[in-house]
């Protein structure tokens, strides 16, 4: 993508973020801000280098839908016992003029009776188990690239560096299920909406850990797919009396 489609893209996801905030009466340069971040990400996940200008405005249609029913479902239900929103840091705060700073209480491994060079340690070393171990299970990443990034995050602050961590990981995700969805038609997330709801939830992973999680559950989706599917064709071709092998 050149810089002048991306400035282009940056442009007009700003425009459409600002506009339906403040038609739903969000105001707050934060919320829009998280808003506008998340659409900017899905959307530059789906783009390629052979994506025209019309192929990112589908898209851009796509995701504003996504906004508008996310921030409806939000100011329908403000009171419901504090909690009851779409967006995940919402569920820890109560308050939705605070979602960034719930995600921030939300996210990282935080001790007691230990001193801040000790809890960034802690992180750090959360992160590297993460990386080394689940992530590369995973085939987030490969073996050599969890190293690199283990080495990458000495002497950096924990949480600049899982940002830089998550946007990687995130990218890796959102490649393995579009191959997935490109090779089996859709699989588990058959409609446009499915397939949308499922990058949404790429993308506003904001942790290691979470991401990792999130993995797990795509996993085990398109697992249940294909044994539904593998018995599906046993039992139309074989009257159901074959098991095929895992």
């Amino acid at each position: 993508m050149d810089s002048q489609f991306e400035k282009m893209v940056e442009v007009n996801v700003q425009g459409r973020v600002f506009i339906i905030c403040q038609t739903h009466g969000v105001t707050d340069p934060t919320i829009i801000g998280y808003y506008t971040e998340i659409l900017q990400q899905a959307i530059v996940a789906m783009l390629t280098d052979e994506s025209t200008p019309s192929d990112f405005h589908k898209l851009l249609n796509e995701q504003v839908e996504w906004l508008e029913q996310e921030i409806g479902q939000i100011r329908d239900v403000p009171q419901q016992n504090g909690s009851e929103t779409t967006i995940e840091e919402d569920a820890e705060s109560g308050q939705q003029p605070q979602l960034l700073n719930a995600n921030k209480k939300a996210t990282g491994y935080v001790p007691d009776a230990k001193s801040m060079p000790e809890r960034l340690k802690d992180r750090r070393a959360d992160m590297e188990h993460l990386l080394l171990n689940d992530c590369v299970t995973l085939k987030l990443v490969s073996p050599n690239q969890a190293k690199k990034l283990k080495h990458g995050l000495l002497g950096k602050d924990p949480e600049k560096a899982e940002e830089e961590v998550v946007a990687l990981l995130r990218n890796s995700l959102h490649a393995q299920v579009r191959k997935f969805i490109r090779k089996h038609n859709g699989g588990p997330w058959a409609t446009a909406t499915l397939q949308t709801e499922v990058r949404m939830d790429i993308t506003r992973t904001r942790t290691v850990r979470s991401l990792v999680s999130l993995s797990r559950q795509l996993l085990e989706e398109r697992q249940e797919w294909l044994m539904k599917t593998k018995s599906s064709l046993t039992g139309r071709f074989f009257g159901g009396k074959v098991k095929m092998d895992k």
